[in-house]
Formats: C-alpha cells, sequence, structure tokens
C-alpha cells in the first residue's frame, strides 16, 4: 500500500478538514493528501483535529530526524511501538495532573492570550519558549538554567521534568510569585548594589582586585582607564597579582597590554580575571588573606560594602559627583550615603573634586586623598605639527550624556558660524564621541564623526587639533580638555563651581560661562589661540599637567602604605 493509499483509508487524514483549515491549499486545487504528503506535514500543517504533525515531531525527535512523514510513521509503525497519537493532549493531561499549571496565574503574566485560546494550550504552544512559568511551583527559566542538557531534548522544560527530570532526582525552584514581597522586588530593582557572596581561601595573595561594570578597549579611556592604572601600580607596588572582575560583561585581560602601552607603565605580575554576573545565580568573589579591593563606582563600593568584605578591603577610587547622574530621589539617597560612609578609604580624582566634595562629605578630610591625573601620549616640549590645508576644531560630542552638555555645545557652534567666528573656510569641524546623529550645520557644514576608536587613533587625533570646545558641568575638568591641552590645543570649557578658572593647569585652557552669547564668545577666543601656534606651544612647556602617572600617583601610593601594609603585605616600594 502506498502512502497516499495509507492515508485515504485512514480517518486521520480528513480532507474536509485539510481544505478548511487551509484555504490556501483549496484556492490552489491541489489535492490535500498530495499537498500533506509532498509539502503539508514540513510546514506544520495538521491532517485532522485527531493529529498533531508539530507535537508528534517534537515528542519523537528520532522520527523527524529519519524525515518520515508523522502520520505516515504513527500509521505504519508508531501505532504498533506504543507511540502515542496526540502527544499534544498526553502533555496537556501530564501536565493537568501534576497540578503544577495555574490557569489565572499563566493569564496574569499573558494578558495577552486571547479568552478563546486555553492557556495551557498557550504554554505548551508558546509560553515555555518565552521563558514564562506555569505557576508559583515551578520555574521554566531555572529548569533549563540548572539543567541545561535538556536543551538537545526539544522537550518543554516542564514536561521533561514531569516524565523524565523528576525520576532523575533533578532539582527544580518556584516559579515568579504571584504577589512578590517587597524586598525581593527591592532586590531586583537594585541588582546593581546587591551584596555579592565572598569566600575566603588560603594561598592567595598578594593581589589587587579593580571591581568594575566592565572592562574592554573602551575602558581604556577615562575613569575605568585610571582604575586599571592605579590597580597596576598599586600592585606593582606590593609584588601583588592585578585581578579584574566585573559585573556586567566578562572582562578582557588583552586591554592591561594596551593600556601599559598608553599609560607607560608595566605591570610586573600577573593578571587574573572573574566575572561576578548580576543575573542569575550569585558567584562569590574568592578572596584572599592579602588582597585589596579596587571600586570604581558609588554602586559597585555599595555591593563591597554591603557583602562580608570589611572596609579596610576596600578602596573607593572617586572619580566625579556621582550625585549628578540623578535627579532627586532613591538613586541619589543611596548614592549620598555611600559617598558619606565613615572610614571608607577613598582616592578622589582632582584636588578641585576633593575641594567640591569635602563641603558635602567632611569624613573625606580623614578617609580621602586626592591625585592629579597624567596625560604622558604629548610631552610638553614638543613642537606644534605643521599644518597644512584647514585648521582642525574638536567638539567633545556625547548627546547621551547630559552632563556633556551636546545641545547647548551644538547650539553655540551653529551660532559661531553664523557670525564668521567659525569661519568653515578655514576650520574643519570634527564631532568626537559616541551616537553622534548625521547632521549639517550652518552653511552647509557637514562635521566629520569620531567613534569607537582605539586608543592610538583619539591620541593621533587628539595631537592634530588646533582649539576645542569641551563642555562638562561639573566642578572638575574632566579628561578631553586636559589631553587636548596637553597636546598643545587651545580648549574651551564651561565654568561651574570650583572650575571658574584653570590656567594654574594650563594657559591653553579657556573657561565661559554656559550663556549662548558668552560661550560664541569664548569660541572666538579659542580660534584666536588656535591659530597662534607659538603661544599654544610656549602655554604648553609651562602647564602643570602630569605626564607621569607613576609620578602623579605618588603621593596616593604613599599615603595609602600606612593603611595598606597589613592588608597586602610588609610595605609598599617603587619599582
Amino acid at each position: 500500500m502506498t502512502d497516499r493509499e495509507l492515508l485515504a483509508a485512514s480517518e486521520l487524514f480528513d480532507e474536509e478538514f485539510y481544505l478548511a483549515t487551509y484555504p490556501d491549499v483549496a484556492a490552489a486545487g491541489i489535492d490535500p493528501t498530495g499537498h500533506y504528503l509532498q509539502s503539508g506535514a514540513r510546514e506544520g500543517r495538521d491532517p485532522s483535529a485527531e493529529f498533531s504533525t508539530t507535537a508528534y515531531w517534537k515528542r519523537y525527535p528520532d522520527v523527524q530526524a529519519t524525515g518520515w512523514n508523522p502520520l505516515v510513521h504513527f500509521l505504519r509503525e508508531g501505532e504498533a511501538e506504543g507511540r502515542l497519537l496526540n502527544p499534544f493532549l498526553d502533555d496537556v493531561r501530564i501536565i493537568r495532573e501534576s497540578g503544577l499549571f495555574d490557569d489565572a496565574y499563566y493569564r496574569h503574566f499573558r494578558p495577552d492570550v486571547p479568552d478563546d485560546v486555553e492557556p495551557l494550550h498557550h504554554f505548551l504552544a508558546h509560553g515555555a519558549d518565552e521563558g514564562f512559568d506555569p505557576g508559583e511551583g515551578f520555574s521554566t527559566s531555572d529548569y533549563v538554567r540548572q539543567h541545561p542538557d535538556i536543551i538537545t531534548t526539544g522537550l518543554n522544560p516542564l514536561i521533561h521534568y514531569l516524565r523524565h527530570g523528576r525520576a532523575e532526582g533533578r532539582s527544580t525552584t518556584g516559579g515568579r510569585p504571584l504577589y512578590p514581597e517587597f524586598r525581593t522586588l527591592y532586590d531586583e530593582r537594585w541588582s546593581d548594589i546587591g551584596a555579592f557572596p565572598v569566600l575566603r581561601v588560603t594561598g592567595v595573595g598578594p593581589r589587587v582586585t579593580v571591581l568594575t561594570d566592565s572592562v574592554a578597549a573602551s575602558s581604556l579611556f577615562g575613569g575605568v582607564g585610571t582604575a586599571l592604572i592605579l590597580g597596576m601600580l598599586l600592585a606593582n607596588r606590593y609584588d601583588a597579582s592585578l585581578r579584574l572582575v566585573t559585573r556586567h560583561d566578562s572582562p578582557d585581560p588583552g586591554v592591561i597590554a594596551s593600556l601599559e602601552r598608553a599609560a607607560g607603565i608595566t605591570l610586573l605580575g600577573d593578571v587574573e580575571i572573574a566575572h561576578l554576573p548580576l543575573t542569575g545565580p550569585k558567584q562569590p568573589l574568592l578572596m584572599g588573606e592579602r588582597e585589596l579591593v579596587l571600586t570604581t563606582s558609588w554602586w559597585s563600593t555599595r555591593a563591597a560594602l554591603d557583602s562580608t568584605l570589611s572596609k579596610d578591603e576596600i578602596v573607593y577610587l572617586l572619580q566625579e559627583d556621582e550625585r549628578m547622574f540623578y535627579p532627586f530621589g532613591d538613586e541619589r539617597l543611596l548614592c549620598t550615603e555611600t559617598l558619606d560612609d565613615p572610614g571608607l578609604t577613598t582616592v578622589v580624582n582632582t584636588q578641585r573634586l576633593m575641594d567640591h566634595m569635602v563641603g558635602d562629605f567632611p569624613r573625606l578630610d580623614r578617609d580621602g586623598v586626592s591625585f592629579e591625573p597624567a596625560f604622558p601620549a604629548h610631552a610638553a616640549s614638543a613642537q606644534p605639527p605643521a599644518r597644512e590645508g584647514k585648521r582642525r576644531f574638536f567638539f567633545y560630542s556625547r548627546p547621551q550624556n547630559s552632563r556633556n552638555l551636546f545641545w547647548r555645545g551644538g547650539l553655540a557652534l551653529s551660532r559661531a558660524i553664523e557670525e564668521n567666528v567659525l569661519d568653515p573656510d578655514e576650520w574643519e569641524l570634527h564631532f568626537v564621541g559616541r551616537a553622534t546623529p548625521d547632521l549639517s550645520l550652518p552653511r552647509g557644514v557637514r562635521p566629520e564623526l569620531h567613534e569607537g576608536l582605539s586608543w592610538a587613533a583619539y591620541q593621533a587625533l587628539v595631537g592634530s587639533m588646533d582649539a576645542a570646545l569641551v563642555l562638562m558641568d561639573t566642578p572638575h575638568p574632566s579628561y578631553p580638555p586636559l589631553d587636548l591641552a596637553a597636546a598643545g590645543a587651545a580648549v574651551l570649557t564651561n565654568r561651574h563651581p570650583g572650575k571658574e578658572d584653570l590656567s594654574d593647569v594650563s594657559e591653553n585652557i579657556l573657561v565661559a560661562d554656559l550663556g549662548l552669547e558668552t560661550l560664541v564668545e569664548g569660541v572666538a577666543r579659542a580660534v584666536a589661540l588656535g591659530l597662534d601656534d607659538n603661544q599654544r606651544a610656549a602655554n604648553r612647556e609651562r602647564d602643570s599637567i602630569g605626564r607621569d602617572w607613576t609620578a602623579a600617583m605618588g603621593a596616593v601610593l604613599a599615603e595609602l602604605d600606612d593603611r595598606l601594609r597589613g592588608r597586602l603585605g610588609v610595605g609598599g616600594h617603587v619599582h
């Protein structure tokens, strides 16, 4: 008997059902039996209401692997082998009997399921694949996470547990609570500052651990790069290894080699990495007897403080008034409480930031020490490069970082071009930063956009600039004005309490109030200085910008010696 004759003789192939269910087949005038045998089964179409093509294949992947038509297989061999006619209905039965599916619970989390659709049917067809739980008694995602080998079976996780896992003694966890406790919601909302477990180990150390969100090639710029530099110098000082621990993305240890070249520092010890992800089962931080944790933000500091680490194992690197990241609210409150934690050793990036912070946090007089950053890529005595063609103007363009005042800066540049303060016949504009939209400026000016530069490419770009506008609504200069001034460019930045004048750092750094007219006037001053190569070179020769990280951190390292001797070893020394 042929397959066509087999189906024609079976009540499990219903021509009327097939044509009514799949009107495209009827419209094409195709024989339904032939269509199902040739392509319908592969397309997941059912031959009748009593037989599910996809359910049969899902229950019996060995059949699908052979390429057999599922109904043909059932009629020729499957029924005799005791295989189920409709595994889907059998799955429904076994789940109902288990009591682990709650219709009201499922509809609570999936209100989009139509009223005429059975919640359990939806769960079997879609919900489990999307990670939804059947009830408070079973977690779909946790079962897969705990037993990843079940993925290859193709079975619904709950079905696998009921048919196999329970008898095999596999563990399960409860589903998402229908009405979670407040503390559960709190912990989910504030996972970034949730305490991580600490596991004490012997025979490890001395070691310096840098705890941060992520460490990648982009980390060489700004705050994380500075934390790694401080970590490297501490590790060298105490003959310790350096460990990079991240909470978001897995760390890239290859950045250390790049940072060594950029900062002019050689790490003498080993590099280790660890990842403590914020989601999933909490991984412990392995801590040796002689170890220090360098935190890089208020949230990583809060997580460390709320763990079982002692306060003398933590050094907080503070590089911004982090309260300014937030409006008044819970984030700002938690940040403020962390900043005010007494007895917490805090290293502050620039004395200006220290002066700004100490008024609100007097503990920094006792617990804090500041440093001025270094910019070794550009020697103070280097001669300005010979210019050919147009002069080059740098704009620090970061529309996603509100403190960089992208919109005010762009408006000031537009006005400066309109008023011929910044003449596009003499100047080309370079917008440097992440997520700058494609745009044009008055007089048809199209700035060149730069994003995702390597450290070497960024420094080469900075070294080619004549003038710049870098806005930063903070009490400290930030790195780009210092980087540019160290390279010999004229830089305009904005005034802020504590940052009224930066000529003590470099006379190549000009300041202006944030009013539009005053910024345009400031751009005029920056343009004039940018055209005066000799004056910029003279200003560069006598600036106070550091070019050596070891020297820049010398006072910090000496200050930390008394606090760290008992933690990392006998005593610090300079290599």
